[in-house]
């Protein structure tokens, strides 16, 4: 008797299995849908079991932190800079009144975007304290965050580079201030990468509808707005109109937030003169950015000059990667937003928490690296992560701002 082809073998195996699900009692199609699946499935284990190595480290990192400069107290690392606000907001809402100082206004809660603490709040119905609502919001948005940059990377190079992607991702010294803190930047990011994958997907409404969201975290948000203008110029030629809608909405979350501070405080710029008064925020386009790189040693609250060379190198070989990948639309036009805005503000700049909204430049990179040197890239990330969260945390203004 001549031996079976191979094609013979494989379906008598599959068919034998489909059997065996079948006899376990599960309906006939629960196994040809899990084999489809389970490819997705160890991919998102892999990924995901990175996060999990990313989120030990700045672990393990807050202890080291909280042992050295805050007498142990762990909470300590994790609710510095800016952090302490989002919890405050969850708990009392925006102050009564606007803080006055000399005349002038001065620092307040109200200068903070209200989805995370609002996310926060949600929590700590289940009886947690503002804190552990925080880290519960911060480690559920992440890891989200990590399977959708994954997915966005395979939408637009394959599965490759969605999984390198995602590694990448996780592993970028940003996240030490995006995940180590508790700042708005782990759901802003979540929405980010969700807004942009609906736009590659061309779901253009609902991408609006995320972007909104994404722009009631963090107005750094607001270059979700760009891709859909250049989308709906070339799709006015075909009647096509749909892209507009995302440039519509993506702002609706940030204009709700100012406008209601304009209400609350009886002033319709409140949110701007706050910006401009308390922390003397402005758009210089790229004065005082220049200034620092002038003198590298200099620095002080804005952080050191140096820093901001590291950022400008690490700028321009994004935008040398975006061109290489040949990345199209919307990432290309939403990256060069983000880096514009860094540039133009006076008081943002080249920080890696900067850095990390312009995260979608690490599927270009993946797919550059993707043949060879993705992996000393993100040991290169996994060495520095913890050093920028030790940086941030216990040298205050001497050296750096989030």
């Amino acid at each position: 008797m001549p031996p079976k082809a191979p094609e013979q073998v494989s379906e008598q195996t599959d068919t034998a299995a489909a059997k065996g699900w079948e006899e376990l009692g599960f309906a006939p199609w629960v196994e040809p849908t899990y084999r489809r699946a389970r490819p997705y499935l160890l991919t998102a284990a892999f990924v995901l079991g990175v996060y999990a190595v990313a989120r030990l480290i700045l672990v393990v990192s807050d202890l080291f932190a909280a042992h050295l400069n805050y007498a142990g107290n762990l909470s300590g690392p994790l609710l510095s800079w800016d952090s302490g606000s989002y919890l405050r907001i969850a708990q009392n809402f925006y102050p009564a009144h606007p803080a006055v100082a000399h005349g002038k206004l001065t620092y307040s809660d109200a200068g903070f975007a209200p989805l995370f603490p609002a996310l926060i709040r949600l929590f700590m119905f289940l009886a947690l304290t503002p804190l552990q609502a925080a880290i519960v919001v911060s480690i559920v948005s992440g890891a989200i965050a990590t399977l959708l940059v994954w997915r966005l990377g395979a939408a637009l190079g394959g599965e490759e580079v969605g999984r390198i992607s995602a590694v990448l991702f996780v592993l970028f010294p940003g996240m030490a201030v995006v995940w180590g803190l508790m700042y708005s930047e782990c759901v802003g990011l979540t929405l980010v990468a969700g807004s942009l994958l609906l736009m590659v997907h061309k779901r253009w409404v609902w991408a609006g509808v995320v972007a909104a969201l994404a722009t009631a975290t963090s107005p750094l948000a607001l270059p979700l707005a760009l891709p859909g203008i250049v989308e709906g110029l070339y799709g006015i030629r075909r009647r096509n109109l749909a892209p507009f809608a995302s440039v519509v909405m993506a702002p609706v979350g940030f204009l709700a937030y100012v406008g209601y501070l304009g209400i609350r405080y009886h002033d319709l710029l409140f949110w701007w003169h706050l910006q401009s008064q308390a922390w003397g925020a402005s758009i210089d386009f790229g004065q005082g950015l220049f200034r620092q790189l002038a003198s590298p040693l200099s620095g002080g609250y804005v952080g050191k000059g140096w820093m901001e060379w590291i950022g400008v190198v690490l700028v321009l070989m994004a935008i040398g990667c975006i061109y290489k990948a040949r990345l199209r639309s919307p990432i290309p036009i939403y990256c060069l937003g983000s880096f514009a805005l860094s540039l133009f503000s006076n008081e943002l700049g080249f920080k890696p928490r900067m850095l990390a909204w312009a995260f979608p430049v690490l599927i270009g990179a993946a797919i550059v690296t993707r043949r060879r040197g993705w992996q000393t890239v993100a040991i290169l990330f996994a060495g520095i992560l913890p050093f920028v969260f030790l940086l941030y945390t216990m040298n205050g203004n001497y050296i750096v701002q989030p």
